[in-house]
């Protein structure tokens, strides 16, 4: 595994990794409908971009490809975290999130806080996160149950 910032000409890749994640992930706690809507984001390419253009990501690489990413912004949000499926429970995640975390720390942040979903939330829990609210939030019509998570951001911690 290698991690490294991302870049411009990564945005292709990590949309297809994006969709791959949703479909094969996200199929243990969605249904056919919040998938399709969920996986839609990847097609909206100049969003997509847009997105991953503003604050600051990592990729986990696994044979030279884009395996997992995570994107910081602004930079006391993790607004993106996945894995493709196939690299799925292999620490890929784990690795990229404590990337962006000491990322913000050195940036003088004392707190994270995300919108996780029912697939991210066990991890994010494991990470420190503790939820604040659940909420239901609407795309294109379709209910998603997310939850805002925070961490307090201590030394060494």
């Amino acid at each position: 595994m290698k991690i490294r910032p991302y870049r411009p000409d990564d945005v292709a890749a990590l949309a297809a990794l994006y969709r791959d994640a949703v479909e094969g992930l996200g199929a243990a706690a969605y249904g056919p409908e919040q998938i399709a809507v969920w996986a839609a984001f990847a097609d909206e390419h100049g969003a997509f971009r847009a997105r991953l253009s503003e604050g600051f990501a990592l990729v986990a690489e696994m044979d030279g490809a884009p395996a997992a990413f995570c994107h910081l912004h602004p930079l006391d949000h993790i607004s993106l975290l996945y894995t493709a499926t196939r690299f799925a429970r292999q620490g890929l995640a784990t690795a990229v999130y404590r990337g962006v975390e000491a990322y913000a720390r050195d940036h003088g942040q004392s707190r994270l806080d995300t919108d996780a979903s029912k697939i991210s939330r066990p991890f994010f829990a494991r990470e420190g996160f503790e939820v604040v609210r659940v909420e239901e939030v609407q795309r294109l019509g379709v209910c998603f149950e997310r939850y805002t998570m925070e961490k307090e951001l201590t030394d060494g911690v």
